[in-house]
């Protein structure tokens, strides 16, 4: 963690802006990196699973019809059939998911819960 602060430090150090606008704007760019939909792993894995793992990955958790427990770890993800898990809830609270990031879904409707009035 400590690497990974001087350099975020030294990125946001190579413009001449104030310390706060650059890095905002890094961290606005890491957000969208981690928010950007990747089509082809869709394909593969189905929107659910995609989905999933976008949204873990960006501090949400996931809730599957028939299931009560909510899915936090990215690692523990459930495996089996593509069609088995399928998202019914999404929790927000503190996570870095964009709009553009729904794409993952696909065009059915699941339950958002948490800071979506921050949702950019």
């Amino acid at each position: 963690m400590m690497l990974f602060g001087k350099i975020s430090q030294q990125l946001c150090g190579l413009k001449k802006l104030p310390w706060s606008c650059d890095c905002r704007n890094f961290w606005g760019w890491l957000n969208a990196v981690f928010n950007k939909v990747d089509h082809e792993r869709i394909r593969d894995v189905g929107p659910d699973r995609a989905a999933s793992e976008w949204l873990l990955r960006c501090g949400a958790m996931v809730r599957y019809h028939g299931q009560e427990r909510w899915q936090k770890d990215y690692n523990n993800l459930p495996t089996g059939p593509l069609d088995k898990y399928k998202i019914q809830a999404i929790d927000a609270t503190d996570s870095c998911i964009m709009s553009f990031g729904f794409d993952h879904l696909g065009n059915y409707p699941v339950l958002l819960l948490g800071n979506v009035g921050d949702l950019q």
